[in-house]
């Protein structure tokens, strides 16, 4: 079986792929720092994920059904494993849109003591995590290897240690109950999959709803990025209202239309200190590799044009600057 080697994710894109699911998981999740290992805050807790793209496991081993990631004890990594803090050690196989998890506190001390390790799984277990949503693949020392979409990754980060006991039937089992979980109604909730004993935290900040009143008059109910009104424009954070740094201050909220708002959120577009539209090109990039790059010429556009902005209360550039980090623009 062959991995194809074009259009794979970079460095980059994988932290971009990272950033999107997480923020599926929880509004709690930002990219904080760092280039592999990524430093994450998710639901105020400081999370550090390393990963590479599964590739085949090289000439010398016969098993074409074998593959593997290599974990390289960069200084990166010895920094983020002093910390005393798990490192996740992640592989995503592009070809079946798989992420495949191995537990980090069984190969931390053999990290530690070499250059450069070989994770190994097959390729079949990622193709049946792809049909089944979750795979696990056991090696000769039963150590597990965990296959699974990428909207669970906030599950596995929640609860890797008991994953890690779980055979095929109860990881099915598992994401069964997780997706037949009521969704939260609270500013932050703990959900107890009672049965397995497994936690699922979703967190929502609470909306001010003088903040969306006060931004829009601000801002005359129009779009400073297309102009637009129609009853379409929303009032969007800088910073966003569930990160530490994040207020309901007007200098904290631009009025955007539903769909600016959005590639603003998600890091497509961004503004510089000169209260300029730019276009975020590692992003561009990321989602021409996933193939989700349609209508990108509208954007396009944006590059360089300026916001309409009021003549007070304008956004806050120290808000701008922490927004884009958070965000992953220009790490």
């Amino acid at each position: 079986m062959s991995v194809r080697d074009t259009n794979k994710l970079n460095h980059k894109d994988l932290k971009y792929l990272l950033i999107d699911n997480l923020n599926l998981y929880t509004e709690d999740a930002f990219y904080v720092e760092g280039n592999n290992p990524y430093t994450f805050s998710i639901n105020k807790k400081i999370v550090y994920i390393y990963i590479k793209n599964v590739h085949q496991s090289g000439q010398n081993r016969s098993n074409e059904d074998e593959c593997r990631i290599q974990v390289s004890s960069s200084q990166n990594f010895i920094q983020a494993q002093s910390s005393g803090k798990i490192v996740f050690m992640l592989g995503y196989f592009d070809d079946e849109n798989i992420f495949t998890a191995w537990n980090p506190r069984v190969f931390r001390d053999r990290i530690n003591a070499r250059q450069t390790v070989s994770l190994y799984s097959r390729f079949s277990i990622q193709k049946e995590a792809n049909e089944n949503g979750i795979s696990v693949y056991k090696d000769s020392n039963n150590n597990t290897a965990i296959s699974f979409k990428p909207e669970y990754i906030g599950l596995y980060l929640e609860n890797y240690d008991n994953m890690h006991m779980l055979d095929q039937v109860e990881l099915k089992e598992l994401v069964e109950k997780y997706h037949n979980l009521d969704s939260p109604e609270s500013e932050e909730e703990q959900i107890k999959i009672r049965e397995l004993n497994y936690t699922v935290t979703h967190t929502h900040a609470p909306r001010d709803p003088n903040f969306k009143r006060i931004v829009d008059e601000i801002y005359g109910h129009r779009c400073a990025v297309c102009g637009i009104q129609l009853e379409l424009v929303e009032a969007a954070h800088i910073i966003p209202h569930s990160h530490e740094k994040g207020s309901d201050d007007p200098t904290n909220g631009i009025c955007m239309c539903a769909l600016h708002h959005t590639a603003y959120d998600k890091g497509l577009i961004y503004i510089d200190e000169s209260y300029k539209i730019k276009v975020n090109d590692d992003k561009v990039s990321y989602l021409e590799k996933i193939k989700r790059d349609g209508g990108m010429s509208k954007f396009l556009r944006l590059h360089n044009e300026e916001l309409d902005l009021p003549s007070s209360n304008r956004p806050s550039v120290e808000f701008l600057k922490v927004a884009n980090a958070i965000r992953g623009i220009g790490a």
